[in-house]
């Protein structure tokens, strides 16, 4: 479990660098919010943050659980840490907060999760990811007797595009195949997304060919849980089909 635990502090991470550079949003009373972040016998949790859901602006708590930022009055303010529900408070005239974070817990029943034959299907197509480096090289290997006879004359004078066409394939089944398995973590409740999220959050959630791999089904769904959470810090926005764009008629 170890491998999963440093990757989602990483991903905490990553929101944190992202949120540092998010531009700031003008508003009207600008207040500084203070408070005490902790778990229910009041010790602080390491990783736990504060995130402005307006503006994404966030920070770490600090190791003395306490927190220090600017906000707008009426923005929301999103609590979380690894392996914790997350906590909105929204911003009034300038009050401490005095925040408490519960443990996630993560019920998962083995025969319900996940159809076996559907289940069978996925990790059989997982374990068949990848493709082999030296296929794509020309030196060692006569082109015109080569089953691949067509790619080595399409790219006969950059070998390095062939291997990374055949990496960027490989990706693309990889997250293909991530979405399939949300579609039925979402059937099951595990988690909660729009259609339109499907995609962003195999990216967000991706951890790799070779984790894919080594994991069990058990380690990816708490795996899938923990970035969940991050995932929903982020600032949701809808893609540009999801708008209703009103004219005015003359």
């Amino acid at each position: 479990m170890r491998p999963l635990l440093t990757i989602v502090v990483c991903g905490l991470c990553s929101l944190w660098g992202q949120a540092q550079t998010a531009p700031p949003s003008a508003c009207d009373s600008v207040v500084v919010v203070s408070g005490v972040v902790g778990d229910v016998h009041g010790r602080w949790i390491p990783s736990s943050m504060v995130v402005n859901r307006r503006s994404g602006a966030g920070e770490f708590v600090g190791s003395d659980g306490e927190f220090l930022m600017r906000a707008c009055v009426g923005d929301t303010l999103v609590f979380g840490a690894v392996g914790y529900h997350t906590q909105e408070r929204r911003v009034g005239s300038g009050d401490a907060m005095n925040v408490v974070l519960r443990v996630l817990n993560v019920e998962v029943g083995t025969a319900e999760v996940i159809a076996p034959r559907t289940l069978k299907e996925i990790v059989r197509d997982i374990q068949a990811l990848g493709y082999r480096e030296e296929d794509f090289r020309v030196s060692g290997i006569d082109a015109m007797q080569s089953p691949i006879t067509f790619l080595y004359e399409a790219f006969a004078r950059e070998p390095q595009s062939q291997r990374e066409v055949a990496r960027l394939e490989n990706e693309d089944r990889r997250r293909a195949l991530l979405q399939e398995l949300f579609v039925k973590y979402v059937d099951y409740d595990i988690v909660d997304l729009e259609r339109w999220e499907f995609e962003s959050f195999a990216r967000f959630c991706d951890p790799g060919e070779d984790a894919l791999k080594r994991w069990s089904q058990y380690e990816f769904i708490l795996y899938v849980k923990q970035r969940y959470q991050v995932f929903r810090m982020l600032p949701r926005t809808l893609p540009a089909e999801e708008f209703d764009y009103h004219l005015d008629e003359d």
